[in-house]
């Protein structure tokens, strides 16, 4: 069966950066509709965006909004580029089997979304496939993606806000390859409690005298809490006290804590209080975050990931291990649960600080310390580079640990787990750590984002016998 996706072609400095392309292009099939559509092409393949790739009689790649493997169709070019077209479909002149209806009225125009056209055992496929070709790595055992449902699991978003010349909100996801913003009053990828926020906010939102002095909105669920986190274009001293007590009536009603961004930082209208809370459990440990942190949108994915983590390291309770951009304790926590010693390392201070008290109140601060450090600077110059470690688990950002990894042999580590967001940085990453003898035995996929290209991935690597 042929590949579903494209990679990356190397390029040279002076050439225009290109969307990934196929490692190689599969021959089309004579086109069956000559007759009446001359042009018509056959889609290939998807790119890692989830875009059909085709090519033209004359050789040149076309990218085709919403176009699935082995379709027929004819296309409108949107962008021409000297290597490549990005298009849209004009007729569908063959369907695949796979295709499904998209279950979202808005999505063909809204960005938050791009596989709701693909059904769910094939966007798994493509996300899996994907994978295993970028890291190519055959002796490595390939588990069983992690899943939940594709509906109702994203329990943080942030919503852009635009108001029309004729008054009207436009308040959703920004519009696929562009940054207008689509009206969304509902998105069926948002937990309920989220989904039922959208019609409130549209009716609410018109009311405010400084309506267009609000940047975004972004939405977050807690366990057990909802929240509500307004950008402000303006600073907060210059709201109304109409709009401010408009606010907090409209917030104590759906039962929401509520916090304003500024430039100058976070404002929150009951200054006793503080800053909101949320947390969310993982088993007996209980977890807490603020607005401002980056925590893991699928709640359920998330819970499936840490098991998995900690039965691949599968811990013995005599282990010192390192956890590197480590945020304010997803994976340190259970790890302490398990390890005689825990060093958890993230840059921010803020999550540095949450993950202290996320020890405490667990009852983990004896075998749980936190430590805030640049984690962009070279291993050698970092305060942990002198101690033992048996264990060590990255979980970095999309542009991956590229320096980390080049000197990852110095820590000295048996096992290594890596969990990426960007397996294109995944993939560079395997091929440094395989040069310093790691070979990967365990990868699988997450899929955290369902409906998207999005795909989240655990690697597991071991150290050579002899290191």
């Amino acid at each position: 069966m042929s590949s579903l996706f494209s990679k990356p072609r190397k390029q040279s400095a002076k050439s225009k950066k290109e969307p990934p392309q196929p490692r190689y292009q599969p021959e089309a099939a004579t086109n069956p509709f000559a007759e009446d559509f001359p042009h018509a092409l056959q889609v290939l393949r998807l790119s890692h965006e989830g875009r059909g790739v085709a090519r033209t009689n004359e050789g040149k790649t076309v990218f085709i909004e919403g176009a699935l493997p082995g379709e027929w169709v004819t296309y409108k070019v949107r962008k021409t580029l000297s290597r490549y077209d990005e298009a849209v479909i004009d007729q569908l002149l063959q369907a695949s089997p796979q295709r499904q209806e998209a279950f979202c009225p808005h999505y063909v125009s809204c960005g938050g979304c791009q596989l709701q056209h693909l059904q769910q055992d094939a966007q798994l496929a493509f996300k899996q496939q994907l994978v295993a070709e970028l890291l190519e790595y055959p002796e490595a055992d390939m588990a069983a993606p992690l899943t939940a449902s594709p509906f109702g699991y994203r329990r943080k978003a942030r919503l852009g806000i635009k108001w029309r010349k004729d008054g009207r909100l436009l308040l959703g996801f920004r519009e696929k390859n562009s940054a207008f913003v689509t009206a969304t009053p509902e998105c069926k990828v948002l937990m309920p409690e989220l989904q039922a926020l959208l019609p409130l906010l549209y009716e609410f939102l018109p009311k405010l005298e400084g309506r267009k002095h609000l940047g975004h909105l972004e939405l977050i669920q807690g366990d057990q809490q909802l929240g509500l986190v307004v950008r402000l274009l303006r600073p907060w001293a210059r709201m109304s006290p109409v709009d401010r007590r408009l606010w907090k009536n409209w917030a104590e009603k759906q039962q929401l804590q509520l916090v304003f961004q500024e430039d100058q930082g976070w404002v929150v209208l009951d200054e006793e209080a503080g800053q909101p809370a949320f947390s969310y459990t993982l088993k007996d440990l209980d977890l807490e975050f603020s607005v401002g942190d980056f925590v893991q949108v699928n709640p359920e994915i998330n819970r499936q990931m840490v098991d998995q983590a900690m039965q691949w390291l599968d811990l013995k309770g005599d282990e010192r291990v390192l956890d590197l951009f480590c945020g304010f304790g997803n994976f340190s926590l259970p790890l302490a649960q398990k390890a005689a010693q825990v060093l958890a390392v993230e840059g921010q201070q803020e999550q540095v600080a949450r993950g202290e008290h996320n020890a405490e109140r667990n009852h983990l601060a004896a075998k749980l310390n936190f430590l805030a450090a640049d984690l962009n600077q070279p291993l050698k110059q970092q305060p942990f580079i002198d101690q033992p470690w048996d264990l060590v688990l990255l979980d970095p950002p999309r542009a991956g640990a590229d320096h980390l990894c080049k000197e990852i042999q110095l820590l000295g580590a048996n096992k290594l787990l890596y969990v990426s967001c960007d397996p294109n940085t995944l993939a560079r990453d395997t091929k440094t750590l395989q040069s310093q003898g790691y070979r990967l035995k365990h990868l699988g996929i997450m899929d955290m984002f369902p409906q998207t290209s999005h795909v989240e991935t655990m690697a597991l690597f071991i150290a050579p016998v002899d290191a």
